[in-house]
């Protein structure tokens, strides 16, 4: 299946013929930078297209066409750069990730499980933090934080707890979050810091999983439980927020992505960003999107008239809404029962709403009233189903206006669904990374049907979709060509083909990646294709994705990234 499936592909690259966009230019000035030697993909319109020179000036694309053509922009400081047989493509544009984690982590743990890290079970997990500890000099009673924790792939389904870490950790609170990022497991010592007690109430849509015969926490905390953890941020100084900041970024221009996404941002970061800002620290551009729970307080501080604009590098693009939780987490909403119970064990569990669907429609309805973009993570088939609902009230009938709407994950959408998506011009970001990360345990607890149709992207291109696609970083590794690649094959981890049906074209995978993403952030005027009069965000690949062998394309190297035509990452 998989040799026929790559054959099909293979062949239809050779049947491909570029062809070359005539001429255009913006300007008879003369450019600062010529690129051509190379496949240069515009990623305009829905099939490959090609042109042989690009010229750039001031930050934007002056011209694309023939390279005899571009040589008339030479003057005497323009650098002619040879792609060498390389590919120029746009930058590629972030369609969710949660940014200001980027710039915590080079201070944290990595705890992801095999391939991704060394994580692949608890004793792994404690050798791995009391490395991190002895290499960053972390003295006692010093906060030590972890992050990729994957309790999914715990063998025996022996699992980390508070215990586990106050043997290891006797005088140190310890946290490690889970790789959903819907929750962390706490020490005792970090239960007591963040308010945890035997006293301590589950909030609705919450979960906190008890010592066996008693009320304590036993340390895993997820959902709106979780919420306490992620406001009690631990504050840094000027100098750290520029640095913390550069080095962030870093790693999203290390993959080839000039834009990226803060995608459930709370007041105070929301400041940080801010301040990082105006000092002028970003490198690549930052769009955040307020959780809803903060967005009455940070519309004192941050004007609506102000949304939706650039300032020193980032803006506020809409908001954002949570519905649910993660199906490997256990706390996604579901239609039917998950057939591993849930989280704390619970039976006949279908997972919950992150809030009420009363209450989930008014906050749909606000951000609507606010004329303004809205994220919503909807992960299980439940969760849309309620996400629709939700729309249709905020909307009482009235399709006539357009909407920026964009579902994140939309994991488990059925495909019944997807007329209504179509209908009322909702954008699903997919997340095809969990066909290799996470389908065993979408087997495991969802059973093989649900499992194989994770990420349904064929069927949502065919029914008239643009959907994008997206890390979900921190939860799995920044890194672009494994996004493609996870969407082109869709084989598991273990080597399983997951949903082969399901499988989408190279170029399809791309567009996911630049140019709906554009379409994403209203910004498809200056970003996610080469054309002129656009920004010269762009990457060049040491490989093209389109003509290899579908199944190498994770193997392909980010060799540049270009930011407004200047370099900020080479490798």
């Amino acid at each position: 299946m998989i040799k026929s499936f790559i054959t099909c592909v293979c062949l239809a690259s050779i049947l491909f013929t570029s062809c070359e966009s005539s001429s255009k230019s913006l300007s008879n000035d003369k450019a600062s930078v010529i690129y051509f030697g190379g496949d240069i993909l515009t990623m305009e319109g829905d099939s490959a297209s090609y042109v042989a020179a690009i010229a750039i000036k001031d930050g934007k694309i002056i011209f694309t066409g023939s390279k005899a053509d571009a040589e008339k922009l030479r003057g005497d400081s323009t650098e002619m750069k040879d792609l060498l047989g390389k590919t120029l493509l746009p930058g590629f544009l972030d369609a969710h990730s949660h940014y200001i984690n980027s710039l915590l982590v080079a201070n944290q743990c990595q705890l992801y499980a095999p391939p991704s890290g060394k994580g692949k079970d608890v004793e792994s997990i404690i050798a791995l933090l009391k490395t991190y500890v002895t290499e960053h000099h972390i003295a006692k009673g010093d906060l030590i934080v972890g992050y990729g924790y994957d309790d999914n792939v715990m063998p025996n389904a022996r699992l980390l707890n508070r215990d586990d870490l106050d043997k290891a950790f006797p005088e140190n609170p310890v946290r490690v979050d889970h790789v959903s990022m819907h929750g962390t497991v706490l020490n005792s010592l970090a239960l007591k810091m963040y308010g945890y007690t035997a006293a301590y109430k589950t909030p609705p849509g919450g979960i906190v999983v008890r010592k066996p015969g008693s009320n304590e926490p036993f340390g895993l905390i997820m959902e709106t439980a979780f919420l306490p953890v992620v406001a009690k941020s631990e504050p840094m100084t000027a100098a750290q927020e520029i640095e913390f900041t550069k080095a962030g970024q870093m790693l999203y221009a290390q993959t080839g992505i000039t834009t990226a996404q803060e995608g459930a941002t709370h007041f105070a970061p929301l400041q940080t960003i801010k301040r990082a800002s105006d000092a002028g620290a970003n490198i690549i551009d930052v769009i955040a999107y307020p959780f809803i729970t903060d967005l009455d307080t940070i519309l004192k501080s941050f004007p609506i008239a102000d949304w939706g604009i650039y300032h020193n590098g980032y803006k506020i693009g809409g908001v954002k809404i949570t519905a649910d939780g993660s199906p490997q987490g256990r706390t996604a909403l579901f239609t039917k029962p998950y057939l591993t119970g849930g989280p704390g064990g619970e039976k006949n569990w279908k997972g919950e709403l992150t809030f009420p669907q009363s209450m989930l429609n008014q906050m749909v309805k606000k951000v609507y009233d606010l004329k303004q973009p809205l994220l919503l993570h909807c992960n299980g088939d439940g969760a849309i189903d309620a996400f629709l609902a939700a729309y249709e009230f905020a909307r009482a009938g009235d399709y006539s206006k357009p909407w920026n709407v964009t579902t994140i994950h939309t994991q488990f959408m059925r495909k019944d669904q997807m007329a209504k998506f179509v209908k009322y011009h909702v954008r699903p970001s997919f997340y095809s990374l969990h066909t290799f990360y996470f389908y065993e345990a979408h087997l495991k607890n969802r059973g093989k049907e649900q499992a194989a149709y994770i990420s349904p992207m064929r069927d949502a291109i065919d029914a008239g979709m643009k959907p994008t696609n997206h890390t979900d970083f921190v939860v799995a590794p920044l890194d672009q060509m494994m996004v493609l690649w996870s969407a082109v094959n869709r084989i598991s981890r273990a080597g399983a083909e997951v949903g082969p049906d399901q499988r989408i074209k190279p170029y399809e995978g791309l567009q996911a990646m630049t140019i709906h993403v554009a379409a994403q952030y209203d910004e498809a005027d200056s970003k996610g294709s080469i054309k002129v009069g656009k920004l010269a965000d762009l990457v060049i690949l040491d490989q093209n994705p389109i003509k290899i062998d579908p199944m190498k394309i994770r193997d392909i190297q980010v060799m540049e990234t270009i930011k407004k035509g200047k370099t900020i990452f080479k490798k």
